[in-house]
């Protein structure tokens, strides 16, 4: 049996296997590249500053206590994505607490990895271009920890960014209906909370973390609110909702909550809000109606039917579409 054929043996063996957004997602792009990441467990190192910007700026909105269990804040300049994501790479095969003591060929291959400074003449040249000075205080920080590295400036951009979030009227009214300590208190509020979902006709379940919700008992009331910040403009962002599928985890969302609900979940009305803060600190709430919640609960049933069909035959080759039916141009 091959490394890879047990891989999938031992990912098949687990029963509790759940989706989230992000490896749903990833099986409709690619399945090649699902299988790859998450079932051989070979996944690409992602060190996107927008992504760990993301990040940064809801842990600062919704848990700023955990600030420093998440992130470690490197001074100075951090490296270039490109760069990061080779030193990142590094510091997986290597214990050097020094960048300099970083042997060479873990450096070259890092490179080689991640195609960078390929076009150099000669190892030498590629080896000084990651082993330098600037990059030592990154390193000493990505060696001692697997959380994520950021530097001041970058504190400070998002920094900014929650404190225009926390400062809106709108945004802030709908996080106003905090619970309080009187057990009576209709309204609960839930931050970042972990959710999972059995999916009683599927051999897997869903799960994830929901940036926030309120739940009232006396109206039957639930409002989602999920925290985007994008790198277009805020009046772009339905762009974004087709093409990052931001419906699908809206759908993914609104069916977990409502299936934590209890037995009384068919009385509650559910709605759906996206805050947005875009590349100039604009922020707008968008309201999901219910005509496109119906919509995309609708569609998450068929993305479940697809992603059931790869699961269960355990064919990752090629795209759904692209298996059941020859497609002609």
């Amino acid at each position: 049996m091959t490394k890879n054929m047990e891989r999938e043996e031992q990912f098949y063996a687990n029963k509790n296997f759940a989706f989230s957004y992000s490896s749903l997602n990833k099986l409709l792009f690619s399945p090649s590249l699902f299988y790859k990441d998450y079932i051989l467990q070979d996944r690409e190192i992602r060190t996107d500053k927008h992504l760990v910007e993301g990040k940064l700026v809801h842990c600062l909105v919704f848990e700023p206590e955990n600030l420093n269990k998440k992130f470690n804040i490197v001074p100075g300049k951090a490296p270039s994505d490109s760069v990061r994501k080779v030193l990142k790479n590094m510091s997986l095969y290597t214990d050097a607490k020094l960048l300099f003591d970083v042997p060479s060929e873990i450096v070259l291959d890092s490179l080689k990895e991640m195609n960078l400074y390929q076009s150099l003449k000669t190892d030498e040249q590629r080896i000084v271009k990651i082993i330098k000075k600037e990059f030592e205080p990154y390193w000493e920080f990505l060696s001692n920890t697997n959380v994520d590295v950021i530097n001041e400036d970058t504190l400070l951009d998002c920094t900014a960014k929650a404190e225009v979030i926390k400062t809106n009227e709108e945004v802030m009214s709908l996080f106003k209906n905090q619970s309080t300590d009187f057990d009576l208190d209709p309204i609960s509020t839930h931050a970042e909370e972990y959710l999972k979902s059995d999916l009683d006709t599927f051999a897997f379940g869903l799960h994830g973390y929901v940036d926030y919700y309120t739940i009232d008992t006396e109206t039957k009331t639930v409002t989602i609110c999920d925290l985007k910040t994008s790198g277009k403009t805020v009046d772009n962002f339905s762009e974004s909702v087709d093409f990052y599928n931001y419906w699908l985890q809206a759908a993914i969302y609104s069916k977990m909550v409502y299936d934590s609900l209890g037995d009384d979940r068919d009385d509650y009305t559910i709605t759906f809000k996206f805050i947005v803060i875009d590349k100039y600190n604009q922020v707008y709430v968008y309201d999901v109606s219910q005509e496109s919640m119906v919509k995309w609960a609708e569609g998450l049933g068929g993305v479940l039917k697809i992603a059931d069909y790869h699961y269960s035959e355990r064919n990752y080759s090629l795209p759904y579409d692209l298996l059941i039916e020859k497609v002609k141009l």
